[in-house]
């Protein structure tokens, strides 16, 4: 049998023309550089972010919540209080408060339930008013717990010292996208409340964005233009309401800083805007929290540890040039015991032809002391108002308040108030 030449001659792939290859990879060098450019510039910021090793900032509403949490007005009792907590089962609570005794407010009586999942939460509560206030959060990001501190793998054990307790396991990134309705509704005209947020919070930066009793389709203003031809008034719409904007980003593992727009227009016919600063210095410690000084030598300390990568400290200050307004506050901890803070609010505003300019300032200090089986708050500010507060927890789930407040500045001695409260959980 014969074969053909053409089938027995050795195929060869097909090789182009020589002009072609420089003309290809021209065309490559001029293209490739324009439609990656943007998208290589953001993998190189996001290489830089992630080598930095940012912390999250927190959201803007929780720049001064250390601070918060110390200070001893916000959690002060007058006359007296009674609170019952009823868990019917570990997602549902039922609530019911009276106080009475108030020189500033009448008796009353608030029942409340609230509804709690990993990813949501739905809180109700109605007075003998009819005021009934909502709330509701969802969590749309992966998982809930995003936001929860390093926690031990094991439970803390008294018996043995802090360097043998059991390690805390990885931070996990705090990463949290939650939509927030808030919502009052009261029988007194001007007093319903509407309010619209998320708050996304991400490993090294947040976004805040909020809206207060929005309205798109509100009256337009008495000095809007009329029609031309009819002389009529205008019929188009106008968007009243508040709106907030607020972002913070760190840029060092230290130092977060932060912007806020305020936008309110509560009538069609005015509307005002404010600018705000922030800055958040919140250091990693370098050493571990120390125990309680006034432990004997050897003996273990009662109280939980502490997140060694959780701040021993942290500044805050916000400026708005607007209202001339600069609230600074400092935290710190001093032990598993004792945190102490610093607050200074100053309104500075210039002369203007509207009025002479205010040169004010209120400064506070305060303490927070924890035991085995109590925690007392105090604080003095410069207007001479001293604050008290004691929190003793009788028993698992039942415990005692006992506050007061004295202002010197009053005159005769001082105005004071003092109030006891009850709390029982069943």
């Amino acid at each position: 049998m014969s074969t053909s030449p053409l089938a027995s001659a050795p195929t060869h792939p097909t090789a182009a023309p020589a002009y072609a290859a420089p003309a290809a990879a021209a065309a490559a060098a001029a293209t490739a550089p324009a439609a990656s450019f943007p998208w290589s510039l953001l993998d190189r910021l996001a290489a830089l972010r992630k080598n930095a090793n940012l912390s999250s900032p927190g959201s803007w509403e929780g720049l001064h919540r250390e601070v918060k949490s110390v200070q001893a007005t916000n959690f002060l009792v007058e006359g007296a209080k009674f609170d019952l907590t009823s868990v019917m089962s570990p997602n549902f609570t039922v609530m019911h408060t009276f106080s009475w005794g108030s020189a500033q407010y009448p008796p009353s009586y608030h029942f409340g339930s609230m509804y709690a999942t990993s990813k949501g939460m739905m809180h109700g509560q109605i007075d003998d008013q009819g005021g009934l206030q909502a709330r509701g959060h969802f969590n749309w990001a992966a998982s809930a717990a995003s936001q929860a501190p390093a926690a031990a793998t094991e439970p803390f054990d008294p018996s043995k010292p802090a360097d043998q307790q059991a390690p805390l396991s990885p931070e996990v990134a705090k990463t949290s996208s939650t939509s927030k309705v808030t919502a009052h509704m009261s029988g007194q005209p001007g007093q319903n409340m509407v309010q619209l947020e998320h708050d996304h919070v991400a490993s090294d930066y947040s976004l805040n964005v909020k809206a207060v009793n929005p309205n798109p389709f509100d009256k337009p203003p008495s000095w809007a233009p009329r029609n031309p031809v009819t002389g009529a008034a205008s019929t188009a719409s106008t968007a009243t309401g508040v709106y907030q904007l607020a972002y913070l980003q760190s840029v060092t593992p230290a130092v977060a800083l932060g912007t806020e727009l305020v936008y309110q227009r509560m009538r069609p016919e005015s509307e005002e805007s404010a600018l705000s600063f922030a800055v958040r210095y919140a250091p990693t410690p370098t050493t571990p929290v120390a125990p309680p000084a006034n432990l004997p030598l050897g003996m273990p300390s009662p109280f939980p540890p502490v997140d060694p990568k959780a701040p021993a400290q942290v500044f805050t200050t916000v400026y708005s040039p607007g209202t001339g307004l600069v609230h600074s506050s400092y935290w710190r901890r001093i032990n598993q015991r004792l945190e102490v803070c610093a607050e200074m609010q100053l309104l500075l505003t210039p002369f203007s032809k509207m009025g002479p300019g205010r040169r004010e300032g209120l400064a506070t200090l305060g303490f927070k002391l924890d035991t085995i089986h109590s925690t007392m708050r105090g604080q003095v500010d410069t207007t001479g108002r001293l604050s008290a507060i004691l929190e003793e927890r009788i028993a698992p789930g039942i415990g005692f308040q006992l506050s007061g407040e004295i202002d010197y500045a009053k005159g005769g001695g001082g105005a004071g108030r003092v109030g006891i409260g009850f709390v029982m959980e069943a």
